[in-house]
């Protein structure tokens, strides 16, 4: 399981923001990739703002030009998206950083597009002294420079449910070495209660049960095969603690999501299970 412990307590000092923009452009320098706007205001027609919605959310290209307009643009919720690429002989970076905009509420902004912003620069941090790490025992085993392969590094991100009250953030860190490294972080914010949310704000004091029932309910159809990749000593109820990794998918459902080896052998993956109630 993930633990963001160590980034929830993460005390964020007032110049980080400028901090962390001087150290990922590094010369190399920033533009926009593409916007996610939300929705319309509740007061225009449910038909024409669903159109709207789906128009925002499927084409980029009339995204971008409804948000330069008045009235469209000051409703628009989005994210803008960041990229930066870097080389040398030792890695190549490609990362993309998130950032909300326009929900109304400048605190709640600042404080969520820092807490990425820390998130994403902890991860690049680890992966380049990984990537230190690995040039420098190829050199001292007696390996070329030259015949050393940079290591990949992405980190990316992907909007999973966007409404006017939640949005539901994936942001993935992948790292190719002599085998591939990856970290997933899901995050689901409350903009009205301007909260990020946990399965127990979900699901209530019961959330433990109701997890672990609906994933034991889903396990029950799966084939022999799929069934016996499964570890069989473990206790669900264990593994569902608040911290535990989940997004909304495209109707509104909670999706809990396991490590790979966390549930199961490597075989399985990382392991999603859409929670239901009965």
């Amino acid at each position: 399981m993930i633990d963001h412990s160590q980034y929830d307590n993460i005390e964020i000092p007032q110049e980080l923001s400028s901090v962390v923009e001087d150290a990922i452009t590094c010369g190399l320098g920033t533009q926009p990739r593409r916007r996610h706007p939300w929705r319309s205001l509740a007061c225009i027609p449910a038909a024409m703002a669903a159109c709207l919605v789906l128009l925002l959310n499927l084409s980029p290209t009339f995204a971008d030009g409804a948000c330069s307009l008045p009235v469209v643009g000051d409703v628009c919720r989005i994210f803008v998206f960041r990229e930066y690429h870097s080389q040398d002989e030792i890695k190549y970076i490609d990362a993309v950083i998130p950032q909300i905009e326009n929900t109304g509420k400048s605190e709640l902004e600042q404080r969520v597009n820092l807490y990425i912003q820390q998130l994403i620069q902890n991860c690049l941090d680890e992966s380049e002294a990984r990537a230190k790490e690995y040039y420098d025992a190829f050199v001292a085993t007696g390996g070329d420079p030259a015949d050393f392969h940079p290591i990949g590094i992405t980190v990316d991100y992907e909007v999973k449910y966007l409404t006017a009250q939640y949005v539901s953030l994936h942001i993935c860190h992948y790292e190719t070495a002599i085998a591939a490294y990856q970290t997933d972080y899901y995050y689901t914010l409350d903009l009205e209660s301007e909260k990020m949310l946990t399965l127990k704000d979900w699901f209530g004091n019961d959330y433990k049960q109701i997890v672990a029932d609906s994933i034991r309910r889903t396990i029950a159809t799966w084939s022999p095969e799929e069934q016996r990749e499964l570890w069989t000593d473990i206790n669900l109820e264990d593994l569902i603690t608040e911290q535990r990794s989940f997004y909304l998918n495209e109707d509104g459902q909670a999706v809990v999501v396991f490590d790979k080896y966390e549930l199961a052998c490597g075989a399985a993956g990382r392991p999603e299970f859409v929670i239901t109630q009965e």
